[in-house]
């Protein structure tokens, strides 16, 4: 069975039954709506800027069409409006402004659905991430139902752990087991057989019971909403489930493509644009030799189109500077650091070789370009190595994101400059099929030979490699690339918000994020807002389309995926959770074949993800973060990997080179 497909009835609703059932709901309202104790309806004990289908926090059920308007100008039909008031303050009493959000025309198709309840929520009967195909059955007490399909969608629900000793501030979660389609309609459906954390019955919203009923309120979020909650009753009759047994509904709107990735479309677009019009230059500041003479490091500065305020400085407040019509606007050029490694394989090599652009770790620089790892990988595929920071998640950018997370009105001084982040790594690339490949990466570069110098590389030849971070923002940097149509991106995955609690480098970001916003829900709702932005530049908003291309003006893309069990770092969900949405296949022999994937025993012609098991222990199940177990490295240590990864760029095949399964290392030699 495929992923979210329910195995009981017809996939989808017809247009004519769906405009019958809606009908019937609205004259079901309109014969109801007498039930108000006052002039102006039913006062529900939630304030007029909170969602009044939910508890303990204003912001929840989360997300929800009633912090969204109907806006005939964006690609969705809708836009949000969270209130001013509704957002989370912090601990110096600064609010969060939601302009930052609201310019989206719907919320994120990555992020996790949010609900609390007093009391809590029993973990018991929820269906967990080793069951997702249980999620579209009949007994699963939470359901995802697709407004334009009918069918049920797969997803997993747990509580949030951490806030155990505080029920009524903890959240509970329902994760998709990969990518929401961009730019439609979901329900959430909680049914009655979800308890409380002691077994108890759990409450049921008194909006949502006014919606049932049909009684006219005060609550103006709600009468708003009013209307557009036919469409809900509707999927729900149309589902088979009895509305007696719903304890809250709600749906949302996913935000379109065009809106998710118009910020990077458009500046790489004006970079490329200005890279034609004007020849980049370069400095090197020094070499290194590595390796006992064996590799040469190289580091200096390049010119990359700039779309910063402030000159691009790592100030408080730059962001990306926007035209009138709100889009990145082209602030000439400033200096961005390289690094490059050139084996001495280029150099004995009978004609140019290729180009690996590498993607570093969290909060790292492009200095990871000469690890030894990366190193390893480029001596066996014999590459020339270049690397450069990403901008807005880099070790220089760190202060900013220290101000972001106690204050989000600073967002943008980490979201937005990502933007900046994917820009310089296009230019870079074409800095190394340029000035780099004519004047840096050659031969003789002193011309003491007296012979003009030879170009070591072939910029029609150009890959990418990336780790953990580097993997997260590989996927897009593969897909805005015009250049790069290989790509191996190892122990990363999709999406933050699953990654973010499970990892255990969380606790010191989460140290300082709790100590500005020390409420549970909060803590928890702030991951939602971070991932809405975070989707126009990793993984998340690029995943889905990132190997045809076409959407980028680029591709075909191959892609390969490696992955370390157990990984303590990125969790193993995320990449699943990527791979899912990409459609690949998994190589076997594998030490584990995740729900939901296909599998090839090979050699696969294109994408794939490839699973190494170096013995790592199982992570917690729960969203806390997994103890250290090394198993984040386990990928790129093995000579295995390597020749997979040379072969893959050689040929564009995924081809099994380990000793039966990768189970490092024994088998991975």
């Amino acid at each position: 069975m495929q992923p979210g497909k329910s195995p009981h009835r017809p996939a989808s609703i017809t247009s004519a039954s769906r405009r019958g059932l809606a009908a019937a709901a609205l004259a079901l309202v309109a014969a109801a709506g007498c039930g108000d104790d006052g002039p102006d309806g039913l006062q529900l004990p939630v304030e007029d800027h909170c969602n009044p289908l939910g508890f303990n926090h204003c912001m929840t059920g989360w997300p929800s069409a009633v912090f969204e308007v109907a806006d005939a100008s964006t690609a969705t039909g809708q836009r949000l409006a969270i209130p001013a008031e509704t957002l989370p303050i912090n601990a110096s009493q600064y609010r969060i402004d939601p302009a930052g959000w609201n310019v989206a025309d719907g919320f994120s198709p990555s992020a996790p659905v949010v609900m609390s309840f007093p009391g809590g929520v029993s973990p018991d009967n929820l269906v967990g991430h080793d069951r997702f195909g249980d999620s579209v059955l009949d007994a699963s007490p939470t359901l995802l139902l697709d407004l334009e399909t009918g069918e049920r969608v797969a997803h997993f629900a747990e509580i949030d752990v951490p806030a155990a000793d505080t029920p009524d501030r903890q959240a509970l979660y329902l994760r998709p087991a990969q990518r929401l389609v961009a730019g439609r309609r979901y329900a959430v459906v909680l049914r009655t057989s979800l308890r409380r954390g002691d077994g108890a019955a759990l409450e049921r919203p008194a909006g949502f019971q006014a919606l049932l009923d049909g009684t006219v309120t005060s609550h103006p979020l709600l009468e708003a909403y009013r209307a557009r909650f036919a469409d809900v009753l509707a999927a729900i009759d149309a589902d088979g489930i009895s509305r007696d047994e719903v304890l809250v509904a709600w749906d949302f709107t996913t935000a379109s493509d065009e809106f998710i990735l118009r910020d990077a479309l458009s500046a790489r677009d004006q970079a490329l644009a200005a890279l034609d019009a004007t020849p980049q230059t370069f400095e090197v500041f020094g070499t290194e030799e590595l390796d006992g003479g064996t590799m040469t490091k190289i580091m200096g500065e390049y010119d990359a189109p700039l779309f910063l305020t402030q000159d691009g400085r790592y100030n408080p407040g730059t962001v990306i500077a926007r035209d009138a019509a709100g889009l990145p606007a082209l602030q000439g050029t400033y200096r961005a650091p390289f690094t490059a490694v050139i084996p001495d394989c280029a150099r004995e090599a009978t004609g140019p070789v290729g180009i690996m652009l590498y993607g570093h770790g969290l909060m790292g620089t492009g200095e990871q370009a000469a690890s030894g790892s990366v190193r390893d990988a480029a001596r066996e595929a014999c590459v020339v190595v270049v690397g450069t920071d990403m901008r807005g998640m880099s070790s220089p950018d760190i202060g900013n994101i220290a101000r972001a997370l106690t204050d989000f009105n600073n967002a943008g001084e980490v979201f937005e400059v990502l933007v900046q982040g994917l820009v310089n790594h296009v230019a870079l690339v074409r800095a190394a099929q340029t000035v780099l490949a004519t004047e840096l990466f050659v031969d003789d570069p002193d011309g003491a030979g007296g012979e003009p110098p030879r170009t070591l590389v072939d910029p029609d030849q150009v890959f990418y490699y990336g780790l953990s971070q580097g993997h997260i923002f590989g996927t897009p940097v593969i897909a805005l690339d015009p250049v790069i149509e290989r790509g191996v991106v190892g122990v990363g995955g999709g999406n933050y918000s699953l990654m973010l609690e499970r990892s255990s480098d969380w606790p010191q970001y989460r140290g300082i994020l709790i100590g500005a916003y020390d409420d549970p829900l909060d803590l928890v709702l702030l991951i939602n807002l971070m991932q809405m932005r975070w989707d126009k530049t990793e993984t998340s908003g690029y995943a889905h389309l990132a190997l045809a291309g076409e959407a980028f003006g680029t591709g075909p893309n191959q892609i390969m995926l490696h992955m370390g069990m157990g990984d303590d770092e990125v969790p193993n969900l995320a990449t699943h959770w990527q791979a899912r949405t990409m459609g690949v296949p998994v190589l076997t022999p594998s030490p584990d074949e995740p729900w939901g994937l296909a599998t090839s025993a090979g050699p696969i012609d294109g994408s794939g993800l490839v699973i190494w098991d170096g013995g790592a222990p199982p992570p917690p199940a729960a969203n806390v973060p997994a103890p250290e177990t090394g198993a984040h490295y386990v990928t790129r240590e093995q000579p295995a990997s390597w020749r997979q990864i040379a072969g893959h760029y050689a040929t564009g095949l995924i081809v099994n080179e380990c000793d039966g399964a990768c189970e490092c290392p024994a088998a991975c030699q």
